[in-house]
C-alpha cells in the first residue's frame, strides 16, 4: 500500500498559487485536469514522486477550516515520500503569509 503524507497550507489565496510554488520548488510541471480544483505536479526530479494540490477540510483544528492541501506519494518507498514531505515543508516554511502543517 502506498503511504500518502500531507502539507496543510493556510493562507494561500488558491490552489493554483500553491501549485506553481511546489512546481518551482520540484523544478516540475503543473498538469489541470481531473477533479475540479485539484493540480497535479509531474515531471518531479524522481519519477516515482506524486504531488497532488487541492482543498481539504482541516480537521486540525486550524484558524481556517478550508486549506490547500498538498498530497505527496512516492511508489515504492515511505522513506523517500517521508524525504520529499519534508523537502517541501522546508522550502515552504518561509513563503507568504502562509501557515502550514504536516499530518
Amino acid at each position: 500500500m502506498t503511504e500518502v503524507g500531507h502539507i496543510d497550507v493556510v493562507g494561500a489565496q488558491s490552489v493554483l498559487e500553491v501549485a506553481e510554488v511546489v512546481a518551482a520548488v520540484l523544478m516540475a510541471r503543473m498538469e489541470m485536469g481531473g477533479e475540479p480544483g485539484r493540480i497535479v505536479v509531474t515531471g518531479a526530479p524522481d519519477p516515482e514522486l506524486r504531488v497532488a494540490i487541492g482543498l481539504a477540510i482541516s480537521d486540525r483544528g486550524l484558524p481556517d477550516r478550508w486549506t490547500r492541501r498538498i498530497t505527496i506519494t512516492h511508489e515504492r518507498s515511505s522513506d523517500e515520500r517521508r524525504r520529499w514531505t519534508q523537502h517541501l515543508y522546508r522550502a515552504l516554511t518561509d513563503r507568504r503569509d502562509w501557515t502550514l502543517a504536516s499530518l
